[in-house]
């Protein structure tokens, strides 16, 4: 059985769609502690307050926007003095937009680069410290299925963030290998969450027949935030129902 027993996280992104049903699924499978963060302070509460009610672990939350450099520096520290300790960070924040590369001006290009690389490599970068000292730990990355196929119906800034986190991912597994920090992604590929109601996805296009759905993704965090997963780093899992086999 997977468990992650002993174990602490901080998961970002952790309001709803994927990041909820990741935090979900880490605290059914008895984690000891964990932060939830987001932008959204409301929605953030009412995760947490999900968790709490299925599962009883009582999950500390902490607004943050990641696309500071000084926030995310103030995060990780905050959830490692929670628990002493930080075994797991899962990045899943991350912003999308439906539309054509005639919907991208210079505004939305660096928003969403700051909100899905910057900030997710400061995030990443603080906790290497926190890990570094107490010998070890796990970094989980959320790319996208369109990181590689350029994507369906996205803006171009989205696949081309997704892309950077892919290589981002091998850089740091890379220089966290020797200080036992492994450095995983996942990358989804139609999943329905609140952020991609608008996008019309067609199941027909999937070869297993269905759209995702956020447990989906979240199996794949699990396994890789596991020890089953000890001796693998710098690899991406696609959870995409067969649309792009690799």
């Amino acid at each position: 059985m997977f468990t992650l027993e002993k174990k602490t996280a901080l998961v970002t992104g952790a309001a709803g769609g994927i990041g909820a049903a990741c935090a979900k699924m880490y605290a059914e499978h008895k984690i000891s502690g964990m932060v939830l963060t987001d932008v959204r302070k409301e929605n953030l509460d009412k995760a947490a307050e999900e968790i709490e009610k299925s599962t009883g672990l009582k999950c500390r939350t902490i607004a943050a926007d990641l696309r500071k450099e000084e926030d995310d520096r103030a995060l990780v520290a905050e959830a490692a003095r929670e628990f002493g300790r930080l075994d797991i960070v899962l990045n899943c924040a991350g912003v999308s937009r439906k539309g054509s590369l005639y919907d991208v001006n210079e505004d939305q290009w660096d928003f969403t680069f700051n909100s899905n690389v910057k900030g997710l490599f400061f995030v990443c970068r603080e906790a290497f410290g926190v890990m570094e000292k107490q010998g070890g730990g796990c970094i989980i990355n959320l790319a996208s299925q369109a990181a590689r196929s350029g994507g369906i119906l996205v803006t171009p800034d989205y696949p081309s963030s997704k892309a950077a986190v892919l290589t981002l991912t091998k850089s740091l597994a890379k220089a966290g290998a020797s200080k036992q920090i492994r450095v995983n992604t996942v990358a989804p590929g139609l999943i329905a969450t609140e952020m991609t109601t608008s996008f019309g996805y067609d199941p027909k296009t999937v070869p297993l027949g269905r759209i995702g759905s956020g447990e989906d993704v979240a199996g794949a965090a699990l396994f890789l935030a596991s020890d089953y997963a000890s001796y693998i780093t710098g690899a991406c899992i696609d959870v995409n129902g067969g649309i792009a086999m690799i």
